[in-house]
């Protein structure tokens, strides 16, 4: 009887682990995601701008000008680096934070000890 009980018990242990272990995959797939549209917003932005400053760059009239131009758009450009980068940090952090969560909360904080 109590091989039955401990095995049972095992059981459901098992499947609470593997209903956590699922739960972290799915976050983790959905912040994976999250990442992923974040670095192309980026780079679609990042393609935009020099599209844009290619197209003011010809049609500029004089050296002083086309100077001027290339000071703006770098600074532009350095700004909204800063700005994509931490936008990309902060959805890496949420992965990282949100795929581990489902398994702290369903394994519990402390390992268990294999027998």
């Amino acid at each position: 009887m109590d091989d039955r009980k401990t095995a049972e018990k095992r059981a459901s242990e098992t499947a609470r682990e593997a209903a956590a272990i699922q739960g972290s995959s799915s976050k983790a797939a959905e912040g994976f995601r999250e990442c992923q549209l974040k670095v192309l917003s980026a780079t679609q932005a990042n393609i935009d701008a020099i599209f844009e400053y290619a197209r003011d760059a010809v049609q500029a009239q004089s050296v002083s000008e086309l100077v001027e131009l290339s000071t703006t758009h770098s600074r532009r450009q350095l700004e909204m680096m800063g700005e994509q980068a931490k936008e990309i940090a902060s959805a890496a952090q949420k992965l990282a934070t949100e795929s581990i969560r489902p398994l702290t909360i369903g394994l519990g904080n402390q390992p268990r000890q294999m027998s």
